[in-house]
């Protein structure tokens, strides 16, 4: 069951009122990766819609790069309020990696920013997930909310489509690839798959768009790309030769020498 500690810090991020006022429905925000921008319907992360990332393993990276665009998302709202945004992240089931997040909340520290704020709810059953996912997508002062649901009924997740429409949250749902087959009220799905020459540190991932319920045939091909996530620095890595291991971005390098 979500503890009354943790209904508590929900219901304060649902207060901040004032944080996505000057957003307005239809704001996309960049990913902060170019190519992962190239390959969005949109040409970024709609504020008030819900992604989904299909991956068909543990080790695909999915999470790692919608922690990313999470703290981007919480970002951006940052410079537009007055108050750190929040992240929420539903763990049912012991899948939240810490250090996936904590390069990004350094680089906001190193450039003299409040971190997001960080809530981790963990639901013990399916219905308290539901349950948890529908109440943080509807609160205010939340940017982003990350989930690994495994199971959808599409009237909840029209209800968190709903719920993120009228708070202007985006939601961001680790979905295995079988779930290609279900129907799906997200913006996008992407298919993410791991590729060999990353590190610990620095991720290799292929992005291919796997659909979504936008009108258009020319839209409805699968695109692709490719994208290197560092995770120490919190920010894009150069892709070499798969033979190699990334290289990062020399304002990368000057950000982690600075901190």
């Amino acid at each position: 069951m979500v503890t009354g500690g943790l209904l508590e810090t929900m219901v304060q991020a649902g207060d901040f009122v004032g944080f996505s006022a000057g957003w307005h429905r239809g704001d996309v925000v960049p990913t902060g990766f170019a190519p992962l921008d190239r390959l969005l319907p949109a040409g970024g992360v709609r504020r008030g819609s819900l992604v989904e990332w299909l991956s068909g393993g543990e080790a695909s990276g999915a999470a790692a790069l919608a922690c990313a665009v999470a703290c981007r998302l919480a970002g951006e709202a940052d410079r537009a309020g007055d108050m750190p945004s929040t992240i929420v992240v539903v763990d049912r089931t012991g899948r939240f990696y810490p250090p996936a997040v904590l390069g990004w909340f350094e680089r906001a520290r190193v450039a003299g920013r409040p971190a997001p704020r960080l809530v981790v709810a963990r639901p013990a059953h399916d219905a308290d997930e539901v349950w948890a996912i529908d109440q943080a997508l509807r609160c205010r002062g939340v940017a982003a909310v990350v989930a690994w649901p495994a199971r959808i009924h599409s009237t909840a997740m029209r209800r968190w489509q709903l719920a993120a429409r009228a708070s202007l949250a985006v939601g961001m749902f680790m979905r295995p690839l079988a779930a290609q087959r279900e129907p799906s009220w997200a913006e996008a799905r992407i298919v993410v798959t791991a590729r060999p020459g990353g590190s610990l540190a620095a991720r290799r991932l292929r992005l291919a768009l796997a659909g979504g319920p936008w009108a258009g045939e020319a839209q409805l091909q699968e695109r692709s790309v490719e994208i290197g996530l560092d995770l120490a620095c919190g920010g894009e890595a150069i892709l070499p030769p798969e033979a190699a291991a990334p290289r990062v971005h020399e304002r990368e390098r000057v950000a982690c020498r600075a901190s």
